[in-house]
């Protein structure tokens, strides 16, 4: 009998990263049943610092480099991440890939059922700055306070009444079978959600060509094409994680519609655009030029 062969599956360890990790793997196996699949969980020191409360880290490095070392240090064959997380550059020797279909890209509000009914006195939770700032713009709501913490520890935070509601996203809440949490969705042209939200990504060395092909069944060109846009304006701004960009590339069949949003980060002032075009790299390309001819980067430095 022929031997089956190791393949070695490295993600953040919260539950949401295993189940997302275990949903890839889950689908390499209908396509390959010849892999004997372990999984090795990291605590990054993003997630080290997020538990301890501190403030979010300036550089989404801190989520994944660790994951990144094993990978070229050949103790694990695949990464699987949330592209939200995953830098827009990435370290030589390494390849990013989407795979399965994107999930529900949208915001979520979590202890409410409507944002426009919320008291202005309501404490909402989120770590995330392009939340709090579109908080403030869309909905005038300046009581937003940090959280920090995995999707658990931010629900508990919100039942033992630390907070009126939280933001999270759909697509974590949906993976972790918690539909049941979800009280409002937010419209993902108005409150636009994070660049690749909803979007899984695996990483391997890019010399791997057996890796490559094991992939390539899960791989779907559309989900690439508007992930590719997204983290293209992202990295055309210079932006990072601490900048309160929105950017959706919302795939209508027949073409693309770009949303992109970028504000200061009290919420007060803005620049908005929405483009429809077949070519989603050709969308980035004018996307991004626009912003940076309208003064993007006073913006996001004021």
């Amino acid at each position: 009998m022929k031997a089956k062969r190791e393949l070695r599956i490295a993600s953040r360890a919260s539950q949401l990263a295993r189940i997302q990790a275990q949903l890839v793997g889950h689908a390499v196996e209908k396509q390959f049943s010849n892999l004997n699949i372990t999984y090795v969980p990291v605590t990054t020191t993003g997630d080290r610092s997020a538990e301890m409360g501190n403030l979010p880290p300036k550089n989404k490095d801190d989520f994944v480099k660790e994951i990144e070392e094993l990978l070229l240090k050949d103790e694990a064959d695949l990464a699987v991440h949330s592209l939200k997380d995953v830098p827009s550059k990435t370290p030589d020797g390494l390849a990013v890939h989407t795979v399965l279909q994107r999930e529900d890209p949208r915001d979520v509000l979590v202890g409410q059922a409507n944002v426009f009914c919320l008291d202005r006195s309501a404490k909402i939770g989120t770590s995330s700055p392009r939340r709090r700032a579109l908080l403030n713009f869309r909905f005038k709501t300046n009581n937003v306070a940090h959280i920090r913490g995995n999707v658990d520890t931010r629900l508990r935070k919100l039942d033992s009444d630390e907070y009126d509601a939280i933001l999270l996203a759909a697509a974590g809440l949906q993976r972790m079978n918690l539909r049941d949490r979800i009280d409002a969705y937010l419209d993902p042209t108005n409150f636009i959600p994070a660049p690749c939200q909803g979007t899984l990504a695996v990483q391997f060395r890019h010399d791997d060509v057996q890796m490559a092909s094991t992939i390539a069944p899960l791989q779907h060109l559309r989900v690439e094409a508007a992930a590719l846009c997204e983290r293209e304006i992202v990295l055309a701004l210079n932006a990072d994680c601490t900048s309160p960009i929105g950017v959706y590339c919302e795939d209508l069949g027949d073409e693309y519609a770009l949303h992109a949003i970028v504000l200061n980060a009290a919420g007060t002032e803005t620049l908005e655009l929405r483009v429809n075009d077949h070519d989603p790299i050709r969308i980035a390309s004018n996307t991004a030029s626009s912003l940076i001819a309208m003064g993007v980067e006073e913006l996001l430095h004021s």
